[in-house]
């Protein structure tokens, strides 16, 4: 059966389970809520069976959640990744994330970084790209041109995905080959303005102490700390989860999650994923999962946050999606 007629019968086999997304299947199983597509656009939101879910993410295109939005496509490695949202039917941001394909592990480049944020630290004439350059392979990735109006509130607004051939410091830690997706805060146009230079991790002086200004208490997330390491040119400040962050006792890095921070607030949110993760998903060694966000006491700024980030492998699509999920409303300050 060619992939046109398994889709038509699955999502017949779906359509006739439909129910409204806060009904329950026969029998009181709790329904799942997936957009149902043979394509990476369009599709239709609908409410199925948990057996139809399965079947239909296997077979075919579909994903969980209402349909997407996306975002202009770059290329990585051999293949690309874009920006995309999935808003509810009230307005509500369902998920914000990046999706790549499983070809873009592939081809991917192994020097240090793309030179694109350097700065002779040394002052001898030449820039050693793997002590004087930051930031990796990077792609900026604006969202989806109706996310203002579709989910407004967003705390994210826009997403900064760096490759890493070689990690970064911390040394010992962070050093693998290994992703970061910024979902940033504050428009681009802030970070931007971070200047390089040889303080911290190849930041100006002055911006070093901008990125480090004292977080406020209420707003600053908890069990994170300001190791005062990890101030980055042309990016801010990295907060580190160190009490609760397996990578820290012992154990090999596989994927955590960073806070930034710039000028006494927070300045993205981060998950940082090994290219062997995403690797292990594939090859199913290593298992889908959303894990929890530590929360600030306090938000600044009103808004939609995410306590959730979740790595998946998508078979039927044959790609990655790094999300933010599970929103909650803040009053901000």
């Amino acid at each position: 059966m060619n992939r046109t007629r398994i889709f038509a019968a699955t999502a017949l086999i779906a359509t006739s389970m439909l129910t409204t997304p806060t009904a329950h299947a026969t029998g009181g199983s709790t329904t799942t809520v997936m957009c149902v597509t043979d394509s990476m656009d369009g599709g239709k939101t609908t409410a199925v069976a948990p057996e139809a879910a399965a079947s239909l993410k296997q077979r075919t295109r579909s994903y969980e959640g209402p349909c997407a939005a996306f975002g202009p496509a770059q290329d990585l490695g051999n293949g690309n990744l874009r920006s995309y949202t999935q808003t509810n039917q009230d307005g509500t941001p369902y998920a914000v994330g990046v999706t790549f394909t499983r070809d873009a592990l592939a081809g991917l480049p192994t020097d240090m970084n793309d030179r694109h944020h350097c700065y002779d630290v040394n002052g001898d004439g030449r820039v050693d790209q793997d002590t004087e350059c930051v930031g990796g392979y990077e792609h900026p990735l604006a969202l989806p041109s109706a996310t203002a109006t579709a989910a407004p509130g967003l705390s994210s607004q826009w997403v900064l995905a760096n490759y890493n051939p070689k990690g970064h410091g911390l040394p010992g830690i962070y050093d693998v080959p290994h992703f970061d997706f910024h979902f940033y805060l504050k428009p681009k146009s802030v970070r931007d303005a971070i200047r390089t230079g040889p303080c911290g991790l190849v930041i100006n002086c002055d911006d070093y102490a901008t990125a480090t200004k004292e977080i406020p208490a209420p707003y600053m997330p908890a069990g994170y700390m300001d190791h005062k390491e990890a101030a980055e040119g042309a990016m801010g400040n990295h907060l580190m989860d160190a009490d609760a962050s397996p990578e820290w006792h012992g154990q090999p890095f596989t994927h955590t999650f960073m806070y930034g921070g710039w000028d006494g607030d927070l300045l993205f949110e981060e998950p940082m994923i090994t290219k062997a993760w995403f690797t292990g998903l594939a090859a199913g060694t290593n298992a889908d999962g959303c894990f929890p966000i530590n929360q600030p006491a306090a938000w600044k700024n009103a808004g939609f946050y995410p306590r959730q980030y979740c790595i998946n492998y998508e078979q039927g699509r044959d790609d990655f999606t790094v999300s933010l999920r599970d929103f909650y409303s803040a009053p901000g300050a």
